[in-house]
């Protein structure tokens, strides 16, 4: 297995310089065709995103395409791919961050019902109760 840094995924999508553009897209043949196999982790995707909304002013569905793109590719490997599809879902829909998307979905996928914050974005979700210490 071969880790995925977040600038693989970022510059497949900016497709700013040709060649390097190139190079990835013969990786990511080789990674569909399994002859190597990829792994990431909830960190990338993260970084992936506020890059590409930050500093590339993309909007939240360009985005999510993207990501959704990134999670369905075969042999790229995540050891919580469940929760964080769910989060790009959540991210997507709601008018939330996608930190704040991913911990409402780890809460969810471990049977959490509660959480101690002062982000009122927690309001907003179901099945979660937000307290204040």
């Amino acid at each position: 297995m071969i880790f995925l840094d977040t600038n693989i995924f970022l510059r497949y999508f900016l497709k700013e310089n040709e060649t390097v553009f190139r190079r990835l897209e013969k990786l990511f043949s080789e990674i569909i065709l399994g002859n190597i196999i990829g792994v990431a982790n909830a960190m990338i995707i993260a970084e992936v995103i506020w890059v590409l909304s930050r500093s590339y002013k993309w909007n939240k569905e360009k985005i999510c395409d993207n990501i959704e793109l990134i999670l369905i590719t075969p042999n790229i490997r995540f050891k919580d791919k469940a929760i964080l599809v769910n989060a790009v879902n959540v991210y997507k829909e709601k008018n939330i961050s996608f930190i704040d998307a991913y911990n409402y979905s780890f809460i969810r996928a471990n049977g959490v019902t509660e959480i101690y914050s002062f982000d009122r974005d927690f309001d907003e979700l179901q099945d979660v109760k937000r307290l204040e210490p």
